[in-house]
């Protein structure tokens, strides 16, 4: 995505590299516009938030910066998260054995994997902060974002290994590793989500509370969009909906995987390394 942003330029395993803008400024230009109304929106409330509060006093200043930077990771983690209503979904109808025994599981159906893994996983996972909090040890929310990160990226890749054990006929991996991938994603999203909200009311100033959680749930809209153009890079040939070529489709379904793998894990090492410093900027907010 970063590429194509810089570049103009989007490649598909396998296929002709297809010329679709020239940069960030062609990029918006070919946006509908709802795309840069959104992305106007964004940015505007960003900058303008980011401008104020370098005016404030040093702690007031550090901890709202802190919300912002925050925002732009959320982006990216519910980014790759929200491909499983688009191309994580086809991948599963187009590439993945979804027979159990004998029950055919619809392509749709495959979403229960989050909730599920949610239900089950939500109480072990607030019993295991409770018993980190009492040793002193529980993750600051950066560091939690960081774990996201890691975890969503996760997903993909296991994806992209699973793969290697795919049929060789009918190009389909194991329902098996859709599931794994899902229950990664499932506990980057127990890391992040509960501490979302929290995290922009303990941080703003009070008089921009509101306005801050407004432009977290705008940092949400931005991501199901841009979600929406990392599914159009999974895109294949089809005829009355179904591909012609299913290997051709594994293979740019598993380039694309990989790609946004390897960038979420990327960003992950990046929130790491400034783990410290936004830690240091929240001043003890937990």
């Amino acid at each position: 995505l970063f590429w194509f942003l810089m570049n103009g330029v989007i490649v598909h395993p396998g296929a002709p590299t297809v010329a679709a803008s020239q940069g960030v400024i062609g990029f918006v230009k070919s946006l509908p516009l709802m795309g840069k109304v959104m992305i106007a929106a964004f940015l505007s409330c960003f900058l303008g938030v980011g401008i104020y509060s370098l005016t404030l006093e040093s702690k007031a200043r550090d901890m709202m910066l802190v919300a912002l930077i925050l925002m732009v990771f959320n982006v990216v983690f519910w980014t790759l998260f929200e491909q499983a209503g688009s191309s994580l979904t086809l991948f599963a109808a187009r590439n993945t054995n979804l027979n159990i025994g004998s029950y055919a599981m619809p392509p749709g159906q495959v979403q229960i994997f989050n909730p599920l893994s949610i239900i089950l996983l939500a109480p072990v996972l607030s019993m295991i902060w409770g018993r980190l909090d009492k040793l002193g040890a529980e993750p600051s929310i950066p560091l939690k974002f960081s774990l996201a990160l890691a975890q969503v990226g996760a997903g993909f890749l296991v994806l992209v290994f699973g793969a290697q054990f795919a049929n060789q006929e009918t190009a389909q991996v194991a329902l098996i590793w859709l599931a794994l991938a899902y229950l990664l994603h499932s506990t980057g999203e127990l890391c992040l989500s509960p501490v979302g909200l929290s995290m922009v009311t303990k941080l703003s100033v009070p008089k921009l509370v509101g306005m801050m959680m407004g432009m977290w749930f705008l940092s949400l809209a931005m991501a199901q969009y841009a979600a929406g153009v990392v599914a159009q890079f999974t895109a294949s040939e089809t005829v009355g909906g179904e591909v012609l070529d299913p290997h051709a489709s594994l293979r740019t379904y598993l380039g694309v995987f990989e790609n946004i793998g390897l960038f979420a894990i990327g960003v992950a090492v990046v929130l790491l390394l400034l783990w410290p410093l936004l830690k240091k900027g929240m001043h003890g907010v937990k």
